[in-house]
């Protein structure tokens, strides 16, 4: 999950006419765009110190020169400012994060079940530096739908950042044994999260001495209703793999993405299926 540090500027709010400081994440700076005031987006997410509005800002003179001094010199704010776009998965794109949350709570509204919605709430809530309503948007999506893969991997990425090693390794056992039956993502981008999923769990594995798992257990396998002989517990695995490669992790992904496997072009597939070339028997001159 991307971290971005702290873009602290002063900014009024045009609701109360009260000024304060605020982390306003990255500045996402669209050249393209005619009007001056729709070309910035702010991925923090902030709200009034004062009455709690949001989206109702008069930005600062010194957001603006950092604007330029970056289009100067792209190199001087790279970790705070961007050139782009800043889009949701359905293609909008909104000047605050608490625009785009109204955007999203809206969705949620019409369709309260979607276990899909709250994760990308949850994912608007990481990108805008608020762990706290990431974690509560991303358990909701889990009790809607358990097998929300996505979900299992953002909070187990959360956890691990605070040092709950324990339930953050559930959480990244979980993202493999769901894998297999999640279609929210194409399967090579699923083989990315599982791999990275395998990966911060390996660690979390060695971090611990190998007293937390990394992989499924067998009765965690079968109590999910895998067949365990096709994949082996996690005791008979070999994993040849490197912490700072994450596609060394790619071949034990694919194991776990099972039948999804097959979705990822051939030339792309680390574990590359083995063809037996069987010798025709001579026949005996008689």
């Amino acid at each position: 999950m991307p971290i971005y540090q702290k873009n602290e500027f002063m900014l009024k709010c045009k609701t109360c006419d009260r000024k304060g400081k605020y982390d306003v994440g990255l500045l996402i700076v669209n050249p393209d765009k005619e009007k001056a005031g729709d070309y910035i987006q702010f991925s923090g997410y902030f709200r009034c110190k004062h009455c709690n509005a949001a989206g109702n800002w008069e930005e600062s003179t010194e957001i603006k020169i950092s604007i330029m001094s970056s289009l100067i010199s792209p190199n001087m704010l790279q970790n705070r400012i961007q050139i782009g776009v800043n889009r949701l998965f359905d293609g909008t794109s909104h000047t605050y994060s608490t625009d785009a949350e109204e955007h999203l709570l809206q969705k949620i509204e019409e369709d309260p079940e979607s276990s899909f919605l709250w994760n990308r709430l949850g994912n608007l809530y990481v990108g805008g530096a608020r762990p706290e309503l990431a974690v509560a948007a991303f358990e909701k999506s889990l009790s809607i739908d358990p097998d929300q893969t996505e979900s299992h991997y953002s909070l187990g990425s959360l956890l691990e950042e605070v040092n709950d090693n324990e339930n953050a390794a559930y959480h990244f056992r979980q993202v493999l044994l769901t894998a297999e039956s999640y279609k929210e993502l194409d399967a090579v981008k699923l083989r990315d999260l599982v791999a990275s999923g395998i990966r911060l769990a390996f660690l979390i594995h060695l971090e611990s001495d190998g007293e937390i798992p990394f992989i499924p257990s067998e009765e965690e396998m079968v109590a999910f209703g895998k067949d365990v002989s096709q994949l082996g517990s996690g005791e008979n695995l070999n994993l040849e793999a490197f912490s700072e490669d994450l596609t060394s992790f790619y071949p034990l992904a694919e194991m776990y993405l099972g039948k999804r496997k097959t979705e990822i072009p051939k030339w792309e597939q680390a574990l590359k299926p083995s063809v037996k070339k069987v010798k025709k028997k001579k026949k005996k001159r008689k």
